[in-house]
């Protein structure tokens, strides 16, 4: 029940904080998208991610119905948790070292590959595919739209 009033106040919270950035005044000077386009896409974020917690709700309760049955048989790796958090840990604070020297794009491929090496198992190409084109959409956000420098490190350009 808790999870459907997290996903309707975030849907009903989405769409005022949409509602409140229509109402921001547009600037005539500049960007002329002006101060809005961040906060719709923060407001559309929070809608959408709502709406996939409402599908999710849906299909954990289609699920239990099935799992209630396993429930009996132990995981199999339930002993694996503390040290597979452990080493995403590592992972990242090994990630957050190597940022800076070894550049964006390097570091957050590696590390990407790293933890979807572990978490999607086996899928290689989908993993491959995955962490090049998310750091390429966010490097060009980021770096192109947004004007944030981003670390070079070892690329020359």
């Amino acid at each position: 029940m808790r999870d459907w009033v997290l996903a309707i106040a975030a849907v009903i919270g989405g769409l005022v904080y949409l509602y409140a950035d229509s109402k921001l005044p547009l600037v005539r000077i500049g960007d002329p998208l002006g101060p809005r386009i961040f906060p719709a896409i923060i407001g559309t974020g929070i809608v959408l991610s709502g709406l996939l917690l409402m599908v999710e709700i849906r299909k954990r309760r289609a699920a239990a119905a099935h799992a209630v049955a396993a429930a009996a048989a132990p995981h199999p790796r339930e002993h694996e948790r503390p040290g597979v958090l452990i080493g995403m840990l590592v992972w990242t604070a090994l990630y957050y070292l190597a940022f800076e020297p070894v550049g964006y794009l390097v570091s957050t491929v590696i590390f990407l590959l790293g933890l979807l090496a572990v978490f999607n198992r086996g899928r290689h190409l989908t993993n491959l595919a995955v962490a090049l084109g998310f750091t390429a959409v966010a490097y060009t956000i980021f770096d192109r739209f947004l004007a944030v420098p981003m670390p070079e490190g070892i690329l020359p350009f």
